[in-house]
């Protein structure tokens, strides 16, 4: 195929070479859709959850998307982004796969399977689309092969949400008549000084933000795990005294997420 030869000062653009602009764009446009997609669910929970943390989150995909959109021909700012963005596809795929899992084997309601399960084959999706931008960017079979992955990936989201279905879900664990209720709000608990009416306690905990918290007293051997929307009861039994709870999730201690439990 001819190429035209252009002096720098002539002002004649070259055509490209065949296949130039389209190669590896279809990771290309893959990896943008998903930063796009997860930065709409991120915001839409944050808003409804009232969740600064997801919305956060939200802000920094969508920057991302936007950065993305404008600096394809810039190629380090590019990779850069790409890179940064598979950190967080891999932070929230990580997190929001083992939500999805937890809440339907403990039978949660439906939109607390929906949501972590809809961010999960969306961030799954950008993050196979970020190795393919890396690894297989100059392959003519990318466009194919973002197509199918983001296939896998719709019909992933409705094999899991089936499964589910069948599963069972909304059989959540309920709240019993001595149980003490503790919410996880805006990475905070509904309340930091707890006291106990007898040696055995129950706490009932209920996280209403969209990423993981636990309640955690090291004293005595205690870990509660709570993904999004989740309801759980755990159940200890300690000699009197006071006890500090907290969440083991990197940086909610030192966000303010500690308490103390008291046991006559």
């Amino acid at each position: 195929m001819k190429r035209t030869e252009t002096h720098p000062h002539s002002g004649v653009v070259p055509p490209p070479l065949a296949g130039e602009g389209r190669v590896g764009a279809g990771w290309s446009n893959l990896l943008l859709w998903s930063a796009i997609v997860v930065a709409i669910l991120q915001a839409v929970v944050g808003i409804a959850h009232i969740d600064r943390e997801a919305i956060a989150f939200a802000v920094l995909f969508g920057l991302g998307a936007a950065v993305l959109a404008r600096a394809k021909q810039r190629r380090r700012v590019y990779m850069a982004t790409v890179v940064i963005l598979g950190l967080l596809f891999a932070d929230v795929a990580f997190w929001m796969i083992t939500a999805t899992w937890s809440n339907a084997r403990n039978h949660e309601q439906l939109l607390y399977i929906i949501e972590p399960l809809a961010l999960s084959c969306a961030s799954a999706a950008g993050l196979i689309a970020v190795a393919g931008a890396i690894i297989d960017r100059r392959s003519h079979w990318a466009p194919l092969a973002a197509r199918v992955v983001t296939i896998g990936a719709a019909a992933t989201f409705i094999i899991c949400l089936g499964a589910a279905a069948v599963a069972g879900w909304g059989k959540e664990q309920i709240q019993g008549p001595n149980d003490i209720a503790l919410n996880i709000h805006n990475t905070a608990y509904s309340a930091t000084s707890i006291t106990g009416t007898s040696r055995q306690v129950t706490l009932y905990v209920t996280n209403d933000d969209l990423f993981w918290h636990t309640i955690t007293i090291d004293q005595l051997g205690v870990e509660l795990p709570l993904p999004v929307g989740s309801h759980r009861r755990v159940t200890f039994t300690a000699p009197s005294g006071t006890y500090t709870f907290y969440c083991r999730i990197p940086g909610h201690r030192q966000a303010g997420m500690v308490g103390t439990i008291t046991i006559p």
